[in-house]
């Protein structure tokens, strides 16, 4: 999360039934979402295609 730039908004939620979701946008606005079955993989699939 520290590699992470404080002008990026970040929304993780665990979601009934089909793991954990990631919003993440940058100071762009771009934005992506990704869920996957835990927190770290969608946190990190969410952080390569924003990068």
């Amino acid at each position: 999360m520290s590699r992470l730039p404080v002008d990026w908004a970040v929304k993780m939620e665990r979601q009934p039934g089909t793991g954990w979701s990631v919003w993440m946008q940058r100071s762009d606005e771009t934005l992506h979402q990704e869920t996957r079955d835990t927190l770290v993989e969608a946190l990190e699939e969410v952080w390569r295609v924003l990068r």
